[in-house]
């Protein structure tokens, strides 16, 4: 079993097959065409029509979806390519009526940045475990949920179902990405309950784009654990 996983960690088809599978739920959805136009706060201006935002959505998904299979593989460019598409994920989401993603992306680019830094200090074989930093990890974890709810209120100035999704979905993409910047496996048991959140925002919010990907990434997380893991244990053999 855990030979197959690794393959199919190792197997750029199964990149493909997340690719695709933003397109094809784009596609089938009409979603693949809208433009900027048809989006809440661009309707109504004129040249908003000419923006592609559908194929900007899915290139954002792909780039995404790049980047976590190769931080899946240990490879230090998802880190790169993650804190590049961060800007790009970031506008998206503001657009479509995340009012907070203009406080809570800025952070998560940042945060995005600093793996890419960890990553180099880490070197490319060692992988840690949650255990190895307990003294800190309820600080993280209590931290992200402060930042969340503080950055959030900020920018909706409410407790709307919207301010409470939003919190959620930001707090559960700190704590891993911070697990991320010093390489522990168990940030992928997180993966799993943010991708979940997100797939729920996406069906809110209609980004069907976003749909395929985070069906997929569930998947992917529960790939890259048993890896991750593997890869620990042999370094330390």
């Amino acid at each position: 079993m855990l030979m197959i996983l690794k393959k199919l960690n190792q197997s750029w088809v199964f990149d493909l097959v997340g690719v695709l599978l933003v397109m094809i739920a784009a596609y089938t959805s009409g979603y693949l065409f809208d433009s900027l136009g048809s989006t809440i706060r661009f309707s109504g201006v004129s040249w908003a029509k000419y923006i592609p935002f559908g194929i900007i959505s899915v290139v954002s998904s792909s780039l995404s979806i790049l980047s976590t299979r190769l931080t899946a593989r240990l490879n230090k460019f998802g880190n790169i390519i993650g804190t590049i598409n961060t800007v790009i994920s970031g506008a998206i989401d503001f657009i479509l009526g995340n009012s907070g993603a203009v406080l809570t992306y800025p952070v998560s680019f940042l945060i995005n940045a600093a793996s890419v830094k960890g990553w180099q200090h880490y070197g490319e074989g060692r992988v840690n475990r949650a255990l190895d930093f307990k003294k800190w990890l309820p600080v993280m974890i209590g931290g992200a949920v402060i930042l969340s709810l503080g950055l959030n209120y900020l920018a909706f100035r409410n407790t709307s179902p919207l301010f409470w999704l939003a919190s959620a979905v930001f707090t559960l993409s700190l704590i891993p990405n911070m697990l991320n910047i010093f390489k522990i496996e168990d940030q992928w048991f997180f993966w799993i309950f943010y991708n979940i959140v997100q797939l729920a925002k996406a069906i809110t919010q209609g980004n069907f784009a976003n749909i395929g990907k985070y069906i997929y990434y569930i998947v992917n997380s529960g790939v890259a654990y048993p890896i991750w893991r593997l890869a620990r244990e042999q370094a330390k053999s």
